[in-house]
């Protein structure tokens, strides 16, 4: 459990106002990191000290908000050396101090403004050891939101799927790869993870009755999982509209698979699909007004969109074989796996028109299964570029595409949650 305690908030719009001042002329931030310090001489503190700051480092970093400045002196009586860091080009630097007393974890964290030397921002919270990464993690986004009036990424989390026991898993982790968590125990086959737009649940499949059935698993909340849509065929490829009220899943009910619309407790609400052909993948727009979907009704799968009534279809691929949509929290445009060569496949987007296909990743590797970060500027994918099918991070436009974490087993089916 994290706790956090109210500080002084001072000055915050000083902090809009420098990015402003420096951002609009194309310049990023310079945010300078000081060492942190200890607040217990307890000897287990200095090395909780380096592990919190290199958390809340690595989560500055990735943000690609700012231009991180280390190596500047030590704060001296709580002073802060203005001339030393406004050489180095930081125009603000972030101070930090760790307290260890028993089994909980207190960490504060501080803004100063070089140019004066003055508190802008502080913030302390508490939580156990045990959750001592989380802490890091939420204080992290508290200063970024601080300093460029932007969400942090740093809380979230990513669930996929995973074979380390021989038999496919659902697992959770930090956006950054740690503290990788099992959620099922079904030693089964279950796959395809989507959480729910609050992050408060997360939808799924799984061959444990030795059907394709779909199921909703509670998170946190001790593992529960709920029957979402067992009918005789395929239930699969659930996934959440933006209100998550509603679901849009494959059925075949016997038939050719269509896409429905179901509610939380897989009553069927509306029938979306009618042609013939296999209809799979369906990913809500972020305006919850469309719905992208995968179709073989031309031959080969390629991508479509439609309203969530059904009506309006249009097909945006052709002469590929495509697969798993992802519609970006922004809106403009769909990420999807295209197959390049037998075996090998690329991870694409294209905007709702059909224009501006691009592709994102290139190589002897089968690049699959995008999904989008909260706030849209990164995908998370699976790969086996490695060797072994990991999960990789990549900017939204294909920039700086870097492992996370390395699971034993292969990683399907990432699923990046709020």
């Amino acid at each position: 459990m994290v706790v956090f305690l109210a500080g002084p908030f001072v000055h915050a719009a000083d902090v809009y106002l420098g990015l402003q001042a420096y951002g609009g002329s194309g310049k990023s931030l310079g945010v300078g990191l000081l060492r942190f310090g200890a607040v217990t001489s307890n000897p287990e503190t200095g090395a909780l000290v380096d592990l919190l700051r290199s958390i809340v480092r690595e989560d500055l970093l990735f943000s690609r908000y700012f231009n991180m400045v280390e190596g500047g002196p030590d704060l001296a009586s709580g002073r802060l050396d203005s001339v030393a860091w406004g050489s180095l080009g930081a125009q603000v630097v972030i101070t930090g101090d760790v307290k260890l007393q028993g089994a909980a974890v207190t960490l504060r964290c501080r803004i100063m403004d070089v140019a004066t030397g003055k508190i802008l921002y502080e913030k302390e919270g508490d939580a156990s050891r045990e959750a001592a990464r989380r802490l890091a993690h939420l204080l992290s986004d508290q200063l970024i939101f601080q300093l460029s009036g932007q969400p942090g990424l740093a809380h979230t989390r990513i669930a996929f799927a995973n074979n380390q026991t021989r038999h496919k898993e659902i697992y959770v982790m930090d956006y950054d790869g740690a503290n990788v968590v099992r959620l099922t125990f079904d030693r089964s086959i279950s796959l395809l993870p989507e959480w729910s737009p609050d992050g408060k649940a997360i939808a799924f499949n799984s061959y444990k009755a030795q059907n394709p059935d779909a199921y909703i698993l509670d998170f946190p909340g001790g593992g529960t999982v709920h029957q979402l849509s067992m009918r005789q065929g395929l239930n699969t490829g659930p996934h959440w509209s933006p209100d998550g009220a509603t679901l849009a899943v494959t059925l075949s009910k016997g038939s050719d698979p269509d896409i429905y619309l179901i509610d939380r407790h897989g009553r069927i609400l509306r029938r979306l699909t009618q042609a013939q052909g296999i209809d799979t993948s369906p990913t809500f727009s972020p305006n919850g007004q469309q719905i992208a979907f995968i179709s073989d009704r031309s031959g080969n799968p390629e991508l479509y969109v439609m309203d969530t009534t059904g009506a309006h279809v249009q097909r945006l691929t052709y002469g590929q074989w495509v697969d798993s949509p992802a519609w970006s929290p922004k809106g403009g445009l769909i990420a999807y796996e295209r197959q390049r060569s037998q075996g090998q496949y690329d991870i694409y987007v294209i905007d709702p028109s059909g224009q501006n296909n691009q592709a994102l990743t290139e190589g002897n590797a089968r690049n699959e299964n995008p999904s989008w970060s909260p706030d849209g500027r990164f995908i998370v994918f699976a790969s086996n570029r490695n060797g072994r099918r990991q999960l990789f991070i990549m900017g939204a436009d294909g920039s700086d595409p870097h492992q996370v974490g390395n699971v034993p087993g292969s990683c399907f089916d990432p699923s990046w949650g709020p």
